[in-house]
C-alpha cells in the first residue's frame, strides 16, 4: 500500500546533521592526542560495546542469521573502517572547510550509484534540489574564505570518504526496511572496530601512541556517543522510511549548522552571503525531499 514517510523519519534526519554538525571540531581536538585509527577504533568499539548491550537487553530482539552476517560486516567494513580511515586521515591533511565541501558530494554519488538502481532513481526535481545544496554548501565555505590550506592529498582521502558513505547509504538502506536501527548500528560498530583493529595496529607501529591530553578523551567521548551512537541510530532511523537519495542530501546542512551554532553560541559574524548561501542549501534540501515518486513508498517496516 502506497503511504508517505512518517514525520518521524525527517526529524530524525534533521537531527543527525546537528549530532554530526560537531563532529569535525570534535575530530580535530580528539586527533591532537589520537592517531587517525586508534581514534576511530577506540569510538566503534566503545559504541559497539554500548549498543550491543542495549540490543541483546530488549526484549523481543532481532535474531541474528547467517545471511544477515555478512551483509552486516558489509556494512560495517565500508561504513565505519572504509570511510573513516579516509576521513580521520583526510582531514588530518586538510581544512575542515574543504572537508565540509566535499563532504558535501555524499548526495551526488548516492545520487549516480541509485541512478542504475529503480527504487533509487531520482527525477529532475530531486537533482536540482542535490545540485542546489551542493552549490549553497560551496558558496557558504568560500564566503567565510576558508577553502584553503588543504593538502591534495587529504582531499582525496575526504572525497574517498564521501564515495564510501555513499556506497553505505544504498546497502544499508535495503537491510533497514526490514530490521531496526538499534540491531544494524550495533553490529555495524562491532564489525567497523573488528575490521579497524589491524589497520590501528599497524599505524601504532608506524607512528607510535602518543599520551592522550584530556580534551582529546572528551572529544573520544562525544564522538562515541553523539555521533557514533545517536547521530547513526537517527541516520539508520531514517534510511528505513526514505530512499538513501533523499536522506543523503541532508548531510548537507551540516555546514549550515555549524555556521549557524557559531554565529549563535559564539558570537562569530555572519555575513550576508552566507546566510544566503545557507538558504540555498536549506532549498536544495527541500526541493529534493518535496513531491512524490513513483518509488516513494516505503514497504511497511517491523518498529524499532
Amino acid at each position: 500500500m502506497d503511504q508517505r514517510p512518517p514525520a518521524s523519519a525527517y526529524v530524525a534526519a534533521v537531527g543527525m546533521t546537528l549530532a554530526f554538525a560537531l563532529s569535525y571540531v570534535a575530530t580535530k581536538t580528539a586527533l591532537r592526542g589520537f592517531e587517525p585509527l586508534l581514534l576511530a577504533l577506540l569510538r566503534f568499539t566503545l559504541a559497539g560495546a554500548i549498543l550491543w548491550t542495549v540490543w541483546r537487553l530488549r526484549p523481543g530482539r532481532e535474531r541474528l542469521t547467517r545471511a544477515e552476517l555478512g551483509r552486516l560486516a558489509l556494512i560495517g567494513f565500508i561504513s565505519l573502517t572504509v570511510y573513516f580511515s579516509f576521513e580521520n586521515t583526510g582531514i588530518a591533511r586538510t581544512s575542515v572547510s574543504e572537508a565540509a565541501i566535499l563532504i558535501a558530494a555524499i548526495p551526488i554519488f548516492v545520487a549516480l550509484i541509485g541512478a542504475f538502481l529503480p527504487d533509487e532513481r531520482l527525477g529532475g526535481r530531486q537533482w536540482t534540489g542535490i545540485l542546489l545544496s551542493f552549490a549553497g554548501v560551496t558558496a557558504m565555505v568560500l564566503a567565510a574564505g576558508g577553502a584553503e590550506g588543504g593538502t591534495l592529498v587529504g582531499n582525496l582521502l575526504v572525497l574517498g570518504a564521501s564515495l564510501s558513505a555513499a556506497v553505505y547509504n544504498i546497502l544499508a538502506r535495503r537491510l533497514l526496511v526490514s530490521r531496526s536501527a538499534l540491531y544494524v548500528t550495533a553490529w555495524q560498530n562491532l564489525f567497523g572496530a573488528l575490521f579497524m583493529a589491524p589497520l590501528a595496529a599497524i599505524e601504532a607501529l608506524v607512528a607510535g601512541v602518543r599520551r592522550p591530553t584530556v580534551e582529546a578523551a572528551g572529544g573520544v567521548v562525544f564522538l562515541t556517543l553523539m555521533c557514533s551512537i545517536v547521530a547513526y541510530l537517527l541516520l539508520n532511523y531514517a534510511f528505513r522510511f526514505l530512499p538513501a537519495t533523499r536522506v543523503g542530501v541532508f548531510v548537507n546542512l551540516v555546514p549550515v549548522v555549524a555556521v549557524a551554532s557559531a554565529y549563535i553560541l559564539l558570537g562569530e559574524r555572519l555575513t550576508v552571503v552566507q546566510a544566503l548561501a545557507a538558504a540555498v542549501v536549506v532549498a536544495g534540501v527541500w526541493v529534493t525531499n518535496s513531491g512524490r515518486r513513483a518509488g516513494d513508498a516505503s514497504r511497511n517496516p517491523s518498529a524499532g
